[in-house]
């Protein structure tokens, strides 16, 4: 290539050194480029995941989501639905990544679970503002109440450890839906409460009664995945280098 510039360009070899410098760099530029992931993520309705009044994209995992972006160069392709659904496509291959999973050994054979916990949450029983019929001062109440709990996630150990402590008879039905569905069911009483995260709902509808659990959760990859997950785990450590505080300012923000 070389000798071919030097023959275009006569005498002038640095004009020729200048610009095969120039088609080289525009190479490993492109080369770049086209290296670019496409991450598939799991987009569920709740606190981590909504659009806000403009129609943007918003939420903790999101903006976790493009904070490693930065770092990584990945390119998201989000895939909506319930929890529950995703966390089973996650498991199949259907999606790379997904947010807001707690990590059991029995979870840690079927996907892939980054190196630091996105943050901690907290688990209540909350139920609707205009039930009289649930106390908190007394658990017992909740005997032979209907409550409702996420499909495979880690809230439902929680409920059934705590119900049991307590010595509580309630009938505990896994639900599929997404989060509106669940605040629509405790409105119109088809559950009398409802286990989940301490960011759940409208506070204004909606009352936490009972801590159940608290666990840290953590992004999680598709199994067969592991060079997201070396990206990711690469990512994640740098931004903790940056602010040892970044879960914490990301989870009280929303």
């Amino acid at each position: 290539m070389f000798k071919k510039l030097s023959d275009m360009f006569g005498r002038r070899p640095c004009l020729a050194i200048f610009v095969l410098v120039l088609i080289l760099t525009s190479s490993f530029v492109y080369a770049d480029d086209t290296a670019k992931k496409t991450v598939r993520v799991g987009w569920f309705e709740s606190p981590f995941n909504f659009l806000d009044r403009f129609g943007r994209r918003n939420g903790y995992a999101y903006e976790y989501q493009q904070k490693i972006a930065a770092y990584t160069g990945w390119t998201y392709e989000y895939v909506t639905d319930s929890w529950p659904k995703l966390f089973e496509m996650l498991k199949t291959g259907q999606i790379d990544l997904m947010s807001d999973i707690s990590y059991t050994k029995e979870r840690a054979e079927k996907m892939l679970f980054s190196s630091l916990p996105m943050g901690v949450e907290t688990y209540y029983l909350y139920i609707s503002i205009n039930d009289n019929d649930i106390s908190i001062e007394d658990p017992s109440t909740l005997n032979g109440k209907t409550i409702g709990v996420n499909k495979n996630s880690i809230q439902h150990k929680f409920l059934l450890k705590w119900l049991a402590e307590n010595k509580i008879d309630a009938k505990v039905i896994e639900l599929s839906g997404p989060e509106s569905s669940s605040r629509t069911m405790l409105k119109v009483g088809t559950i009398d409460a409802f286990a989940t995260i301490d960011a759940y709902g409208d506070e204004h509808a909606y009352i936490p009664l009972f801590k159940i659990g608290q666990s840290e959760f953590f992004f999680s990859v598709n199994k067969n995945r592991p060079d997201l997950l070396k990206e990711l785990n690469v990512a994640m450590n740098k931004i903790q280098d940056e602010n040892r505080f970044y879960n914490r300012q990301l989870y009280e923000q929303f």
